[in-house]
């Protein structure tokens, strides 16, 4: 396991049981206990590095570490260092050669890129007339387009993610902004951004859970393949509130298997409640169909649907 770390602080430490109660100590991190002097450090490897390198910076420095061993480790924080601020330069550079749209162009009204809020209640005088401030809204729009249609084509991302309502309100949170706007670094999205995005999304799915009861849900199951040939099947609760995706089996060995694939729906059936099911909507190849009267036969309180669009296309071919 060791082997496969690259972090040279690895080599000098080793990770131990976090036996802490809950709500205790600190979530996410490793815990690593030093091979030199015994201590146990509770934020992760970054800080088991300044303890090795004495750096007193948020740590306790290791009494016992070799000198070699500190030199090691203290070049290989200033590399990093050196690399993080070389990265950093390099994206604001592109960021500033880069774009299409330039706040500080002389096209009369140059200063658009930096209003702010209130810029929109204040009247901005302008001699050419409100032809030629047409005009220019027009021009500058079309290069903030090119900018945007930039971001898709190098990152290629796809041109219907344009019709997502939250990249019409990401645009527009950033325009109401207005001037200053930092945009999110990489670390901020893959951390408390996301965690706060998850809380939102938890909510909202308890919120449609707390329907269920109230108006009965159909049970969906959505069979396909990924890139490995395995054969998945896809868990989904649906009422007229939303779909809830539950969770993603695994059926690879079993899916030609009537009595597995019975037992499968059966135990999400369980887990959600026998009374709440209305019925259970799954493919109709041979399998599932037999599947479906055994989940009849077993709760007769519940129905077997196969997807009308999966039985057309049987038809067809």
């Amino acid at each position: 396991m060791a082997s496969k770390r690259k972090d040279p602080a690895w080599k000098y430490g080793v990770e131990i049981e976090q036996n802490v109660p809950e709500g205790v100590g600190k979530k996410g991190y490793k815990y690593i206990q030093c091979n030199f002097c015994g201590k146990t450090i509770k934020e992760g490897v970054k800080r088991m590095k300044e303890h090795l390198a004495c750096t007193h910076k948020d740590v306790a420095p290791c009494e016992h570490v070799p000198q070699k061993v500190k030199d090691e480790i203290t070049l290989y924080l200033k590399q990093f260092k050196d690399n993080k601020i070389s990265s950093q330069s390099y994206f604001e550079e592109n960021v500033g050669s880069g774009a299409y749209y330039n706040p500080t162009n002389n096209s009369g009204t140059g200063s658009r890129g930096m209003r702010g809020p209130m810029d929109r209640f204040v009247n901005e005088p302008n001699d050419n007339g409100p032809e030629a401030k047409s005009t220019n809204a027009k021009e500058q729009r079309k290069q903030v387009c090119m900018d945007i249609g930039r971001f898709f084509f190098e990152n290629g991302i796809p041109f219907y993610v344009a019709t997502s309502p939250p990249f019409t309100n990401m645009l527009r949170s950033v325009g109401n902004f207005g001037r200053g706007f930092k945009p999110p670094s990489m670390h901020e999205l893959r951390t408390w951004i996301l965690d706060e995005e998850v809380k939102t999304t938890n909510a909202m799915v308890d919120d449609i859970k707390a329907t269920w009861k109230k108006t009965g849900v159909s049970l969906l199951s959505d069979g396909w393949s990924d890139m490995g040939n395995r054969s998945l099947i896809n868990f989904l609760v649906n009422n007229q509130y939303g779909i809830v995706f539950l969770k993603t089996v695994d059926a690879s060995d079993c899916i030609k298997n009537a009595q597995k694939i019975f037992e499968l729906p059966d135990e999400v059936v369980e887990e959600i409640g026998e009374d709440i099911v209305v019925q259970v909507v799954t493919d109709n190849a041979s399998a599932y169909k037999a599947a479906g009267n055994l989940l009849m036969k077993k709760r007769p309180s519940l129905y077997w649907t196969p997807y009308a669009a999966h039985c057309i296309d049987l038809m067809l071919e």
